[in-house]
């Protein structure tokens, strides 16, 4: 399979090269900026310049599209991140499915459906709409300009395969992603860790980059028609309280889709796995303060 990366340069992005390498797939990188040392040849160009997506996906079977601003933070003002990466996302998915390129993976963001006043961090209490969360839950955005643009390119996105049956086209609501060398910082280095720093707003979500990118390959490679949606999150572990006893403290207004005696995580990616050969390798705890 031929496949474009987009936003090649960043971590999820390098990533995700080298995992499709690791499966003989051919890859084609590109990215705004320069950067040295990836597996693969990169070739610059700004995905906000529609001429750019089409010389970019010609001849390829499929894209991996990772090319967005990634925060609210990320340098340009809020408006710009929205209309840039509104624009991005609008040339990748117009250029794809003009040339005929019908396997898709967008890289989206749990503040599609989690009310981040502008990107910052959630306060209780918590906008969950249930638990245990899924990728299911209804977009909600609210003004922040980056979950603006990816609830935009979900939408977006979901039409295309209503208009091309053919099409397979998934967006993957990413939670905060963790390298190796910051995984001890965010499980506390095996001390007890003060709630304050959890971030139970996102209901202690997380996913390790290489794990993310093993799946976008999964989901490139199973190629399910039609439109999906993903939320795939790990929930760390706290050791010394039941996700019950979480609940009740953390998300008492919440809506439960079942009994809180049968609920173990407070994310539920049992969906994805039934449809995606997928199993995430890194899972983290920590013991919490109490």
């Amino acid at each position: 399979m031929k496949v474009l990366v987009t936003g090649a340069a960043g971590k999820l992005g390098s990533a995700v090269c080298s995992s499709l390498r690791e499966r003989g797939h051919e890859v084609r990188a590109t990215d705004r900026r320069y950067r040295p040392g990836l597996e693969v040849e990169l070739k610059l160009a700004d995905l906000c310049s529609d001429l750019a997506a089409y010389e970019l996906l010609a001849g390829m079977d499929a894209v991996a599209h990772i090319g967005n601003h990634p925060n609210v933070f990320s340098g340009p003002p809020p408006q710009r991140i929205l209309s840039e990466n509104t624009a991005m996302n609008a040339n990748v998915f117009r250029a794809a499915a003009d040339l005929g390129v019908r396997r898709i993976a967008f890289a989206s963001s749990v503040q599609v459906m989690l009310r981040m006043p502008n990107g910052g961090k959630l306060e209780p209490p918590y906008p969950v709409p249930y638990l245990p969360l899924d990728g299911a839950a209804p977009r909600n955005p609210g003004i922040n300009c980056y979950a603006l643009s990816k609830e935009l390119a979900e939408r977006l996105l979901e039409e295309h395969a209503r208009e091309d049956s053919a099409l397979s086209a998934t967006s993957l609501r990413f939670p905060m992603l963790l390298s190796e060398q910051f995984a001890p910082i965010f499980t506390g280095r095996g001390r007890p860790v003060d709630p304050k720093w959890l971030n139970f707003g996102e209901l202690l979500g997380y996913l390790m980059f290489s794990d993310a990118a093993a799946l976008i390959v999964a989901v490139l490679e199973a190629g399910l028609p039609g439109y999906h949606q993903q939320y795939p999150a790990l929930s760390l572990e706290v050791k010394n309280r039941s996700v019950p006893s979480l609940i009740d403290e953390f998300y008492p207004h919440v809506e439960l889709r079942r009994p809180v005696s049968q609920i173990s995580s407070l994310i539920d990616i049992s969906g994805l796995q039934k449809s995606i050969a997928w199993d995430p390798k890194h899972h983290f705890s920590v013991e919490m303060v109490t």
